[in-house]
């Protein structure tokens, strides 16, 4: 055998160990006994797994990357990078990928770079080999670079592990030439610099169905027992499908006693342990659990620290601060504006800020190691930025947007809390808690409702680990703090949270500055706010009682707290069906904003709109249209057609449009309101979203039925990926396309989705909160509609119980609860009982709402109905005959309740043998 075919397909060369020894030329003998020999044994190649799975995709890429036929006129090297986070089985990937091509490559030489050492001592390893010694190497790393650069075949050599070093380090160990191939593995994704942009793959999380069936080969199973299956899911899910977690926790089920449907159980109380017990180390051919990889790149950044140059010192002490503030965040959407928006922040001062020196406050606090400004009084983000490249290049984050987002995997996430003693758990926490309150402004109009989004999911990711931690948040009370997140809270739809900090604060604050402090007053202010948000009306009106009484006495009727005051009581009136008391205050509100402030002045304008809303609600739908339609001539004229605003009031004008009748106006404007909110905000906004359900509704009363189902999937669905579905926005479009499916005739998909709205509403809000009532409401409707009357009827009566006891039995809701169940009754033939609740209803509206209101309306054309029933064609006449009258009145001949009232009357006609009557009114 010649000896350039002694290493032919040579599978089985690994070298590791040893220390760098520098050399600046290469000296090669040139008689045998001359030559040279390196100390570095000749180890064997690891082989790959033999449960290796799947990766079908990059091996593939791999094998065509390297066969593939270049237009070059001579051959050129070829380079290849696979990057990724530890444990993601990019070594095992390349073991395959080399054995499967054992025939194309004429030698394989494969070197542990996970250090200088280890590189180095490789290279001298290769020396030793009987080819290379026939060459008359000096056993140096240089001798042996230059050998391989003067090889013909078509080598292979493999740098795994290059963790640590930059492109530059690497560069230099590779051999001279256009020979050859190389292929590095690395978390550094820096090192595409080395390779061109398609010469490089991230290595990612398994497919699901490749981890389950690695699952079972490492737990010793067969894959064939398809009850485990389900099981093997869960468990790999909840690893996130990295191999090496997965290999491990197979190992753990082959070689204890746990069955493979304990595991999960076991892994939620010993995370830590599992994922770092040495003899759980599955196939890593480096000896390291999952963690111990992690842990490695922790004990690098460390040992940089500790570097006598300052600037990589101070870098690696970045990182470190970094990525233990990280592991309290959440793991996705980690924004540099959190950091950025903490260093410029301004300390407002506000009435009570001197005041509250006395309170705890989280900006005193908080640590400026990263928070620097310039002479500017920018930012100066240099330390950050290099903190961040460091862990970057270890995969430990991934930069996921060019505006500076990043993201943690769960797993890596999960470990940065694990490694942590527990004083440094509760110390990081509270770090990452007091740096999300300081980079929230106390005035929201300076920063956008997108990047409270991101805070409010990184606060409640922290408060999650504060209380895992055993570290309760009464333990960690903060002035500024609460205030901003439980106004933020409350903005973004988490109003039990919000009343936690809410409550608080303003036990705080009535203790530290007296209950008549205007401070505590304001943090009266924003409970009641809270409450009213989460359906506790009586709460909120005793506390907007309170503090419109200490506004007056304090600050005289006139003082703008005190008329804000007003406008907030009267909000909470019209929830409670008040709506006299809230016409009555809002009209007084108006008239002291119009004369202190001026008809053009915004708060004149806001309460004008107030006052079109209860008018709405008063059934006074034109004197609303009129108030909405003057508003919205003002905000165009001083702001702009495309202010935000004035495309509130476009929308607030389009809704009264539609109970109007007035489809064809209301789909007008809202299609309008749509297209500018699209184009200003773009299509995830919330204003956005709540424009298309808006239309959606709109495009239902207009019978387009199809149309409005597709807008409210397209909500649900940006609701649901937006906000999460527990969300009170996405629950709130679940019930909206729910209505949809009734009207199209779907009512199984309406039943569905109606008892996953009100599971959702009982579980999160309690099954006395006003929202989950209506889901029981809406659900007994549907039962209805289905026949299941029984059924209905017994969620309707619990309806009207509740309604009666905790709204009052004059109530709109409990009025209607009423009217419900009366329509139930009537189907299931009690129409004594059906006749006694409906006279009630008409008797109620009349009374609180006045006979011309359109509650009042129909709750005489239900009667009307019932009297039809009963044969009580007479009275039935009678009171058709008294609802079309009106509605002619009130909404005109054309409006479609109008027709519908026309249609009824011509029936009864019919029934009582008034053919000629009938026919005039079926003819119009």
């Amino acid at each position: 055998m010649s000896g350039n075919q002694l290493l032919q397909g040579a599978h089985n060369v690994v070298i590791r160990g040893g220390t760098f020894m520098a050399a600046d030329t290469i000296n090669y003998n040139t008689s045998d006994g001359n030559k040279a020999t390196s100390d570095a044994a000749i180890p064997v190649k690891p082989n790959s797994s033999i449960r290796f799975t799947g990766r079908t995709d990059v091996l593939a890429k791999l094998k065509g990357h390297f066969t593939a036929e270049s237009n070059d006129k001579f051959r050129r090297r070829k380079f290849f990078l696979l990057y990724g986070m530890g444990g993601i089985g990019k070594t095992q990937i390349c073991l395959r990928f080399i054995e499967e091509m054992c025939d194309y490559f004429s030698h394989v030489f494969w070197i542990d770079a996970s250090s200088i050492g280890t590189l180095t001592q490789g290279l001298r390893g290769i020396c030793n080999l009987p080819e290379a010694q026939s060459s008359l190497l000096d056993g140096s790393p240089q001798s042996a670079v230059w050998w391989i650069s003067s090889l013909r075949e078509n080598y292979a050599m493999v740098f795994d592990n290059a963790d640590n070093l930059t492109p530059e380090e690497l560069e230099q160990y590779f051999p001279s030439g256009l020979g050859g191939n190389i292929l590095i593995t690395s978390r550094n994704s820096g090192l595409k610099h080395l390779t061109l942009h398609e010469s490089s793959v991230e290595v990612k999380e398994m497919e699901e169905n490749d981890a389950i069936s690695l699952l079972f080969k490492a737990a010793c199973l067969e894959e064939s027992l398809e009850d485990l299956h389900a099981e093997a899911s869960k468990i790999v899910n909840e690893l996130f499908c990295i191999p090496l977690a997965i290999d491990q926790a197979g190992a753990f089920i082959a070689f204890g006693d746990i069955d493979i449907r304990d595991y999960l159980d076991e892994y939620s109380q010993y995370r830590e342990i599992l994922l770092s017990y040495p003899a759980f180390k599955g196939a890593s051919k480096y000896n390291r659990t999952v963690y111990g990889t992690w842990e490695l790149s922790f004990k690098e950044i460390q040992q940089r620290a500790k570097s006598n140059d300052s600037q990589r010192a101070e870098a690696a002490n970045s990182a470190m601060f970094l990525l233990a503030m990280f592991a309290f965040f959440h793991f996705e959407s980690i924004t540099e504006e959190i950091f950025s928006y903490a260093a410029t922040q301004k300390h407002e001062k506000n009435e009570y800020n001197e005041q509250r020196s006395d309170l705890p406050l989280a900006s005193s606090i908080i640590d400026q190691t990263l928070l620097q400004l310039h002479k500017t009084r920018k930012w100066d983000n240099f330390a950050f930025k290099e903190g961040l490249r460091v862990l970057l290049s270890f995969s430990l984050i991934k930069l996921v947007s060019s505006k500076g987002i990043y993201t943690m995997h769960p797993l890596i996430h999960a470990w940065g809390r694990d490694r942590m003693s527990s004083e440094d758990r509760q110390k990081y926490c509270l770090m990452a808690y007091v740096m999300l309150a300081g980079s929230l402004s106390e005035d929201f109009n300076e920063q956008s409702y997108q990047f409270r989004r991101i805070l409010v999911a990184h606060l409640r990711a922290n408060i999650m680990h504060s209380v895992m931690s055993k570290e309760q948040m009464d333990d960690r009370y903060f002035d500024d703090a609460h205030k901003k997140f439980g106004r933020m809270l409350s903005e973004q739809g988490y109003d039990s949270e919000a009343e936690k900090f809410q409550f608080q604060m303003l036990g705080e604050r009535s203790r530290t500055l007296g209950e008549e402090h205007p401070g505590t007053i304001s943090a009266m202010g924003d409970l009641a706010r809270t409450y009213k948000n989460l359906g506790k009306y009586a709460n909120a009106e005793k506390l907007q009682i309170k503090v419109l009484d200490l506004r007056n006495r304090y600050l005289g009727e006139e003082h703008i707290d005190t008329i804000w005051a007003m406008g907030n009581l009267a909000n909470t009136y019209e929830s409670l069906g008040k709506y006299a008391d809230a016409e009555k205050l809002q009209i007084q509100v108006l008239d002291m904003r119009n004369r202190l402030l001026g008809e053009e002045h915004p708060d004149t304008i806001t309460a004008m709109g107030n006052l079109a809303s209860t008018y709405e609600s008063l059934g006074k739908y034109v004197n609303a249209e009129k108030l909405e339609f003057d508003v919205l001539n003002l905000r165009k004229r001083l702001l702009r057609e495309e202010h935000p605003d004035t495309i509130w009031a476009m929308g607030n004008l389009a809704n009264t449009y539609d109970s109007l009748g007035k489809y064809a106006d209301a789909e007008k404007l809202q299609i309008q309101v749509l297209d500018m909110r699209n184009r200003l905000f773009g299509e995830e906004h919330p204003g956005t979203i709540t424009a298309m359900s808006n239309l959606a509704v709109t495009y239902e009363s207009l019978g387009r039925y199809a149309d409005a189902e597709k807008l409210e999937i397209d909500v649900l669905n940006l609701r649901n990926r937006l906000l999460g579905e527990e969300h009170p926005d996405t629950i709130w479009a679940m019930g909206n396309l729910a209505v949809t499916y009734k009207s199209l005739g779907k009512y199984a998909d309406t039943e569905k989705l109606e008892i996953d709205v009100l599971n959702l509403r009982n579980r999160l809000l309690g099954e006395e909160h006003p929202d989950t009532i209506s889901a029981m409401s809406n659900l007994a409707g549907t039962y209805q509609t289905l026949g299941k009357y029984a059924d209905a009827e017994n969620l309707q009566i619990q309806v009207l119980i509740m309604g009666n006891r905790l709204l009052g039995e004059e109530h709109p809701d409990t009025i209607t609860a009423m009217s419900n169940l009366a329509v139930t009754y009537e189907s299931l033939g009690k129409y004594a009982d059906a006749v006694k609740l409906k006279i009630d209803v008409l008797n109620l509206r009349n009374r609180l709402l006045g006979g011309e209101h359109p509650d009042t309306i129909w709750a005489m054309g239900n009667l009307a109905v019932t009297y039809k029933s009963l044969g009580k064609y007479t009275d039935t006449e009678k009171l058709e005959v008294d609802v079309l009258n009106l509605r002619n009145k009130i909404l005109g001949k054309e409006h479609p309740d109008t027709i519908s009232a026309m249609s009824n009357l011509a029936i009864t006609y019919e029934i009582l043998g008034k053919y000629a009557d009938a026919e005039t009114l079926q003819i119009h």
